[in-house]
């Protein structure tokens, strides 16, 4: 196992651990993420697994911290809002402590799954199921925005007034196509880290967003946290599920095919 990596991963466990300490809570921004013990416990476990190397730490760590992780990518909205000054009311707000949990979380669990794959046994074989899935799963969402977008009505929200979804189109064509270059020999030809950066950062995205929506529900059900999530609603709360739990296998067989590809071409 990596020494380099073990060490990252004590480092942004050790900073998550203290922006977890010092974030102030706003129940309004913060409504629906991981309650605070969630990162302290995920840290305490990414600490034994670097001490001790145990793989069962490891894993734990890696699902806890991914849970605390969730919210980070509508933290880089509120900051680019923030930042470029276009109006967008609160959402333009950024708790910046708590950012730098979710940030150092996720990061932690990207390093802490890294380093358990680093650990398995035996030659790194080739799986192409994982591409072809997340080239599948790249569809769903975008055909149902484009769905709406042309009269739809089924599950709609209203009012919609969104549009063409132009945004979506792209991430279907841009997801699409990255799913295949890393599982078809045409990608081999490709610079390989143009195609690594993309890959792993919109893993880290789809994961995240899909992890928030799934823990925070769970928690929410069970009483661990308050949440955003109206079960009063079943048809609204079916079709969001479906929404993020579509996004969260898609970061899943994107991910398994980006570590693929990058353990078979190093």
């Amino acid at each position: 196992m990596s020494v380099l990596t073990d060490t990252r991963a004590v480092a942004a466990a050790a900073a998550a651990a203290t922006a977890a300490v010092l974030a102030p809570h706003q129940p309004t921004y913060d409504r629906g993420f991981a309650p605070g013990w969630v990162t302290l416990a995920g840290v305490a476990l990414a600490l034994l697994f670097a001490w001790t190397e145990r793989a069962w730490a490891g894993r734990i760590a890696a699902v806890l911290l991914l849970w605390a992780g969730g919210g980070v990518v509508l933290d880089g909205f509120r900051a680019f809002f923030w930042a470029t000054g276009i109006p967008a009311g609160d959402f333009a707000q950024v708790n910046w402590a708590g950012a730098a949990v979710r940030g150092a979380s996720l990061l932690t669990s990207a390093l802490l799954v890294l380093a358990l794959a680093r650990r398995a046994q035996g030659p790194w074989r080739e799986r192409p199921w994982l591409g072809y899935t997340a080239f599948t799963l790249a569809f769903p969402y975008p055909l149902l925005k484009l769905y709406w977008s042309f009269g739809g009505s089924a599950a709609r929200p209203e009012p919609y007034t969104e549009g063409f979804p132009y945004m979506e189109s792209v991430m279907l064509l841009g997801g699409a196509a990255l799913a295949l270059a890393l599982v078809q020999p045409w990608g081999r030809h490709l610079p390989r880290l143009p195609l690594l950066v993309p890959a792993w950062a919109a893993t880290g995205a789809l994961v995240s967003m899909g992890a928030l929506a799934g823990f925070g529900t769970v928690a929410q059900a069970v009483g661990l946290s308050d949440g955003p999530v109206d079960f009063g609603e079943p048809l609204t709360v079916a079709m969001v599920g479906a929404v993020y739990g579509s996004w969260l296998l898609f970061g899943l067989a994107l991910g398994g095919a980006t570590l693929t590809y990058q353990r078979l071409t190093r």
